[in-house]
């Protein structure tokens, strides 16, 4: 069956139409994937809704009049003219006049704003001082941070303001040489182990004298004999640094079949599976997607649902 032929003009009067949509909605009408449908549309201003779990989509053409924070509601469905919640909060925070707290945060966005308050914090996105029970975020950028600072009458308690920066991962030093080893390195170590145990030295007493376990002495000799000098530098092998494409899809066609599952028992799951993934890998996937389940927000606020994806790995988003 060949692919149907859509025109990015179609897609646009689809949204006009409609208003607020789905990717599930515009697969199902059009016939195409979600990836052929993000490219007709790639030249006109789309959002994504806060609350419902970004399930919802608008082209930003055809929204209607916003409120004070640039939001947009449409039949319970909330957008912000700003892009996602990760956008979202720190305009929010940093037009404020006294900082925000994570309260009145989630009163005015509708969605839990904690998991992603402490992620932007983290990655030195806005700034945050504690005031009674609760803490107050601020502007990273000092001048407004200031100001706000002046008008909550905290301006002499500055210094305690958390503030946390990015840390860049630190390289491993190369050895191209032995005679560059300090004398606490591991490589030295092992060598001197074997010298010891060679030179009729019991492996208890090298033990004792090195202040190591019997078991690294043990062990240490076994690998010398086997492998020699070169086996006792210690090589492991690194991980990718960014979950694969294929492996993010996997994780989401798990999640949709068994909507219960916690990412440890999907972590179990797909290592049963030969698949190499690690339990936190799999949390700080959902966190950084906003796909954890979460908890229903206070009286008055839009309750959160369990999210779906396709078989091809698209997140469509809550069950209902």
């Amino acid at each position: 069956m060949r692919t149907p032929i859509v025109t990015e003009e179609e897609v646009v009067v689809f949204f006009n139409k409609h208003r607020v949509v789905t990717w599930e909605q515009l697969t199902s009408h059009f016939g195409i994937m979600r990836q052929a449908l993000h490219r007709k549309i790639k030249n006109h201003s789309h959002l994504t809704s806060l609350n419902h779990n970004h399930r919802y989509l608008a082209l930003k053409q055809f929204i209607g009049n916003t409120n004070r924070y640039g939001f947009w509601s449409y039949k319970g469905i909330i957008f912000s003219i700003h892009g996602n919640t990760a956008r979202t909060i720190p305009h929010l925070i940093n037009t404020s006049d006294r900082g925000l707290s994570t309260r009145q945060l989630e009163q005015i966005t509708s969605v839990m704003c904690r998991g992603i308050l402490l992620k932007l914090l983290k990655q030195g996105e806005i700034t945050r001082i504690r005031e009674s029970f609760d803490y107050i975020y601020l502007s990273a950028k000092s001048e407004i941070r200031r100001a706000q600072l002046e008008n909550r009458g905290l301006v002499s308690q500055e210094l305690l303001v958390e503030a946390q920066t990015p840390r860049l991962p630190e390289k491993p030093k190369e050895i191209h040489n032995l005679l560059e080893l300090g004398e606490g390195d591991y490589l030295l170590r092992r060598l001197e182990i074997v010298r010891r145990v060679k030179s009729e030295k019991s492996q208890a007493q090298v033990a004792r004298e090195l202040g190591c376990s019997p078991d690294t002495v043990r062990n240490t000799c076994k690998t010398f004999e086997k492998h020699g000098a070169k086996g006792l530098v210690i090589t492991r092998k690194k991980r990718p640094d960014k979950m694969t494409e294929n492996m993010e899809k996997k994780i989401l066609i798990m999640k949709a079949k068994h909507p219960k599952w916690s990412p440890e028992k999907i972590g179990k799951s797909l290592r049963e599976c030969s698949y190499d993934i690690s339990d936190r890998s799999i949390r700080t996937f959902f966190e950084e997607n906003d796909l954890i389940d979460q908890k229903k927000l206070p009286a008055g606020h839009e309750s959160l649902q369990c999210w779906d994806v396709t078989t091809e790995g698209h997140v469509l988003g809550p069950r209902i």
